[in-house]
């Protein structure tokens, strides 16, 4: 199993000139303070960073345009992943690039699969395989103020593209089912998808022969002179109306790749700005600081706010190549699909042009008609069903051969082990939280079903929590990622049991896990091995003082996004 920490995360905002620094005690750190001082704000930040966005973001963070450059550590190796809008910058340990993207899904989601060995493949609505995004291998080890109070894992935004997805995640993070497991139910439910087609094709093929309706499948071939015509004429206006589109789809595309040379041309104009601004700055920072001009016979201040507007045009130039960026890659994926309805029209002209010169050629019609044609319609037609009856065949072989590996996979004695283990847990924690009236088979189950009410409801999430964390701990092969828990205070706690929320919280937790606790009050608990940021300031989490210390730090991993 490998172990996730979080060492820094900083935050920087150009657009208030403000920024924060915050640095994680690698056992506890406890972000404390009133309400609206910000300790969601930067909880939240962290994963998304990680590309992990969470439901609810107060508006004003959003608009202040925060990036965010979270420093972590997977075992013994270093990383930075940095995030510019909806960019991504990964690091490595001698800050080289290891992967640039805004994908998050076909990118972003195989990296930290493959860093954090979490490999477990779930199939999209499409029914393509596929490695998550970072929020799921993060669900388990986060509770949100806003929405992980309610239900068990609900703590981020957009979990909607895998159907029925918990309980093939907890099994896979609990270690009930290896990766391979779930790489084998992906395969399968691809061929399934794949059958279904199939069989639709052949029901088609069966109605168009019950019905000899022979027109769609002959290359040029009708029943009847008239039908031959008429055959010629519907191909022609087909070609028509395709070389139209073609052309229409043509213009568009040469229309983004005109938007896109602009925009590449802006951006050397820009880039070769900062070159200058930058030896404008250096320039600057080497003058005294009072310089006198002998064409008027002045002294001018050559203090930081005046030097301070070079800076903010050269930032203001990183901004420009950030956006610009982000407008090139929609232009991208519009002259992609541009180029590809271009393709597609281009294989429709060829084979609408190949079926015209067949009829136009020196065929008897009425000859191959009276000899032949029935004969090809039905030899045609039993030729498509042999070759659909082989393929579905095969895919239902393929099919009972991975349900016999699946089966090998489901291992009853390692199920009952985790699950009981799991459920002592759990049934000790809601004691300890007094959690009553709880039914013991719901929530003695993996996934369980958590139907307490009122305060009993966030007592009985957190006890379930912990319980599953613990489990993770002992069985996974996966990742074990730092447990985040935000504002337990939830429903009107009364102050005893918010006390023994906070107490558990920090007894449970495994010994080398790592623990990230935001609250209002620690409500008279010490913290001895750990150690405690404090928000005061109202709407304000981030310092105008630390702007220029923040700025230095993340500037070279900015410039890597955007050169």
């Amino acid at each position: 199993m490998k172990l996730l920490r979080f060492e820094t995360l900083n935050l920087l905002s150009r657009k208030e000139q403000k920024a924060r620094k915050i640095e994680f005690h690698p056992r506890l750190t406890v972000i404390k303070g009133p309400n609206d001082v910000g300790k969601s704000s930067v909880i939240k930040s962290i994963y998304w960073a990680l590309g992990a966005a969470s439901g609810k973001i107060h508006p004003m963070w959003a608009r202040a345009n925060i990036k965010a450059l979270l420093t972590f550590t997977v075992d013994n190796g270093r990383y930075k992943i940095l995030r510019d809008h909806d960019t991504f910058g990964i690091f490595g340990s001698d800050n080289e690039v290891l992967l640039i993207t805004n994908q998050i899904t076909r990118d972003l989601a195989p990296f930290f699969g493959e860093l954090l060995d979490f490999n477990l493949v779930l199939s999209n609505r499409q029914g393509k395989p596929e490695v998550p995004p970072p929020a799921y291998a993060f669900l388990p080890f986060y509770i949100d103020q806003d929405t992980g109070w309610t239900r068990p894992l609900e703590s981020f935004s957009n979990l909607t593209q895998y159907k029925e997805f918990r309980k093939p995640l907890l099994e896979f993070h609990t270690g009930i089912l290896p990766k391979e497991y779930y790489e084998l139910e992906a395969e399968k439910r691809r061929l399934q998808i794949e059958q279904k087609e199939l069989g639709a094709d052949q029901k088609i093929v069966q109605k168009a022969l019950s019905r000899l309706n022979l027109e769609a499948k002959f290359d040029g071939l009708e029943l009847s002179v008239e039908g031959h015509e008429i055959a010629i004429e519907n191909l022609l206006s087909r070609l028509t109306d395709i070389r139209a589109l073609r052309q229409d789809r043509a213009s568009k595309l040469s229309e983004i790749l005109d938007r896109r040379m602009i925009i590449n041309q802006q951006v050397q104009i820009v880039r070769a700005s900062i070159i200058e601004l930058e030896k404008d700055t250096d320039f600057a920072a080497k003058l005294p600081e009072e310089i006198y001009c002998p064409t008027c016979g002045t002294s001018h201040d050559n203090d930081f706010s005046n030097r301070y507007g070079i800076i903010a045009d050269r930032e203001a130039c990183f901004d420009f190549l950030t956006t610009s960026k982000q407008s090139e890659n929609a232009l991208v994926l519009q002259a992609s699909k541009a180029e590809a309805e271009i393709k597609r029209a281009d294989h429709e002209l060829s084979i609408i042009q190949a079926s015209l010169d067949e009829k136009r050629g020196d065929v008897s019609l009425v000859e191959v008609i009276e000899s032949r044609g029935r004969r090809i319609a039905s030899d045609l037609f039993d030729s498509q069903l042999f070759e659909l009856d082989t393929q579905i065949t095969k895919l239902l072989e393929i099919i009972t051969g991975i349900n016999r590996d699946l089966r090998k996979y489901k291992d009853k004695k390692r199920r009952d082990r985790i699950v009981d283990y799991y459920a002592k847990l759990v049934l000790r924690y809601l004691r300890e939280l007094d959690v009553a009236n709880y039914d013991v088979d719901q929530v003695s189950r993996i996934p369980a079903q958590i139907s307490e009410t009122g305060s009993d409801l966030p007592r009985a999430l957190l006890g379930y929590y912990l319980a599953i964390l613990n489990t993770i701990y002992s069985y996974s092969t996966s990742v074990f990622a730092p447990i985040v828990i935000d504002s337990p205070n939830q429903q009107d706690q009364d102050a005893e049991n918010v006390g023994s929320m906070i107490d558990l919280v920090i007894a449970a937790r495994p010994s080398d896990a790592q623990l990230i606790l935001g609250t209002v009050s620690l409500h008279g608990r010490s913290i001895a091995d750990g150690s405690v940021i404090e928000l005061q300031e109202k709407l304000s989490v981030l310092r105008r003082e630390e702007y220029v210390s923040v700025t230095t730090s993340m500037q070279p991993y900015m410039d890597k996004m955007v050169l």
